[in-house]
């Protein structure tokens, strides 16, 4: 049958079908001039007002709640010469800040000091193993200069691998030959066929542990395979642009989550670290690691520290991240040049070859070197230790670092020792070499008291109140909130209402609060209702970049209330001034019975 637009039935059902749209087409504008006849002012103004919060929101977001002190940048010039210099000139051709080059360099020399180098203060020794971390956003150059400062020690790794290749694949043989000849006289000792003096003998030279090829600098290893690397080799330098090692220390690869860090905290102190487990058909197993050494050099992007110090609280807790010795510098995103990179200048090969020198010269030593503070600079080291006290008392500028003070001194002490043992001239450790390391001490501190999101000379109060504030609006996932709601949350820190009136007021100055019901000055006083609505951003920033300012996080630490996500905003409304655009009239379709395709099928 085929189709035929004459027929009359189908001619009856074209115009049915055309007089369907035609009144689909009238009720919808019908409906369109009522809500525009119904309109009143105060729905024109309740648009323009949510008009105006949407383009607020979708703006910048706003600045941040200080005007943040730039942070120092790193005393270069407190490094030998050769390394400055090609920290300086590396910065600037690959257009990174000299804090990245100049942090992995100290994690360089940290690495071949460790273990050969000891710095000594009347009765407070301290190893020269070093934890450091340059915290830089994705793309900001970290990984050409992490390749252009600690390439050179892997060179030297690796030629010093390869001059022990022989005599490394020698003693493998021999160690696997003893334990075939000690099982050979084994057997024969059971059968009292062989002398007990050459048995004891064959026993005692298989029991010595298999050689191992030299190794210094790791990377993606696990905490218990870090165990065996140190029983095998006393001192490691694991140096990474990625965060794989917070993973692991977090529990990021084992299915039960459970925290492992008493290997990397051991080895920060050189404790000896003592590792049982249940082992497998040769019984029970039984490490035992004396005075091993782990220097750690991180480049990382900051939100992996934010997030980490903020969801893994007994990482803080347990001294984790106090050991490292931060950097935060100014990214150069945004200034730089790309025109032909220049190559690497002489400076380069001069700090290769000094590399190679000092490695050589301590590791060919064999024996551990004390340098010794003189008076002088023990004098100045513990004067500078005691100023600290005052300022680590609740309230005081250094309250936030109560937990680091005690690693940072130490790690000044052993950044003494590395100058020193790197400069040369003897193993007494003067003044001007404790000078430059407190100098670097004072970097340290400046940069960690800005990781954990204190302004220095600013009255904190106000800021803490509304990072409390905000921090709610995170925790609950409201963007809309009552200053009542947050006070009645935290009444043990704030009794009344009116306590919360600083941090609104400065939320609300600086952008990152909008009231929309009531005021600031209407805020405690009984019977009145105010309402303040935060700005998105909010939802997704630490309280470092709300401070001082910073991107959004991937994801944020908060928990979203009664397992439910916000809703989307709504739709924004149509009105006089901003009708909707007209609609095109519809041809009305003419349906074929012979068309397969019909999503209607054919009729008769």
């Amino acid at each position: 049958m085929t189709y035929d637009p004459n027929d009359p039935r189908n001619q009856r059902h074209s115009e049915l079908m055309a007089a369907r749209a035609a009144q689909a087409e009238a009720n919808i504008a019908a409906r369109e001039a009522e809500a525009v006849a119904s309109a009143d002012p105060a729905t024109a103004a309740e648009f323009d007002r949510i008009v105006a919060l949407r383009a607020a929101e979708e703006m910048q977001p706003p600045p941040p709640l200080v005007d943040p002190v730039p942070l120092p940048e790193w005393p270069v010039h407190v490094l030998p010469e050769w390394v400055a210099e090609h920290a300086v000139a590396t910065a600037d051709r690959l257009q990174v800040p000299v804090d990245l080059c100049a942090q992995l360099a100290v994690g360089v020399l940290a690495a071949i000091c460790m273990g050969h180098v000891k710095t000594v203060a009347h009765d407070w020794t301290e190893p020269t193993a070093l934890f450091l971390y340059c915290a830089m956003h994705s793309g900001a150059g970290k990984s050409p200069a992490e390749k252009a400062i600690v390439q050179p020690l892997r060179e030297w790794e690796k030629a010093k691998r390869l001059d022990g290749e022989e005599a490394y694949t020698l003693a493998l043989a021999e160690h696997k030959v003893a334990q075939k000849r000690a099982k050979e006289l084994e057997a024969q000792h059971a059968r009292g066929a062989c002398d007990v003096s050459e048995f004891r003998e064959a026993v005692l030279e298989a029991a010595e542990p298999p050689p191992a090829r030299f190794r210094l600098t790791i990377d993606d290893t696990t905490p218990e395979r870090l165990v065996q690397l140190l029983a095998d080799h006393k001192r490691l330098a694991l140096i990474s642009t990625e965060a794989g090692l917070l993973d692991m220390v977090a529990g990021g690869y084992n299915k039960g989550g459970s925290t492992n860090l008493d290997v990397y905290l051991k080895a920060w102190s050189a404790e000896t670290i003592i590792r049982d487990r249940k082992g497998g058909d040769t019984g029970p197993e039984a490490t035992i690691v004396d005075d091993p050494l782990l220097t750690v050099a991180l480049t990382i992007q900051p939100s992996v520290i934010e997030t980490y110090q903020g969801e893994r609280r007994d990482l803080v807790g347990r001294g984790w991240f106090a050991r490292f010795m931060p950097s935060v510098p100014e990214s150069l995103v945004g200034t730089r040049t790309f025109a032909l990179r220049p190559p690497a200048g002489p400076e380069a090969q001069r700090y290769t070859e000094q590399i190679f020198r000092l490695a050589e010269d301590l590791h060919a030593s064999g024996e551990e070197r004390r340098y010794v503070l003189d008076d002088a600079a023990v004098a100045r080291f513990f004067a500078w230790c005691e100023s600290w006290e005052p300022d680590l008392a609740p309230g005081g500028r250094l309250e936030a670092l109560h937990d680091q003070s005690s690693k940072i001194r130490s790690s000044v002490l052993r950044l003494a020792g590395i100058l020193a043992a790197v400069r040369g001239g003897g193993t007494s450790v003067g003044l001007d070499v404790v000078e430059d390391a407190i100098e670097v001490g004072e970097y340290w501190t400046h940069h960690a008291l800005a990781v954990e999101g204190v302004i220095e000379g600013v009255d904190s109060d106000a800021v803490k109140i509304a990072l409390d504030v905000l921090d709610w609006c995170r925790r609950q996932q409201k963007l809309e909130f009552s200053p009542r709601d947050v006070q009645l949350s935290k009444r043990s820190r704030y009794p009344y209402v009116e306590d919360l009136v600083p941090g609104l007021e400065l939320l609300a100055k600086r952008g990152w609060i909008t009231f929309t019901e009531g005021d600031l000055g209407q805020v405690g006083v009984r019977g009145a209702r105010v309402l303040a609505r935060s700005h998105p951003v909010a939802l997704t920033q630490s309280a470092r970049a709300l401070t001082l300012g910073g991107r959004t996080r991937g994801r944020t630490c908060s928990r979203v209330k009664d397992g439910k996500t916000p809703p989307p905003p709504p739709p924004m409304p149509n009105t006089p001034e901003d009708p909707p655009p007209p609609r095109e009239p519809r041809e009305p379709r003419v349906l074929d019975p012979e068309d397969d395709d019909d999503p209607f099928g054919p009729f008769a």
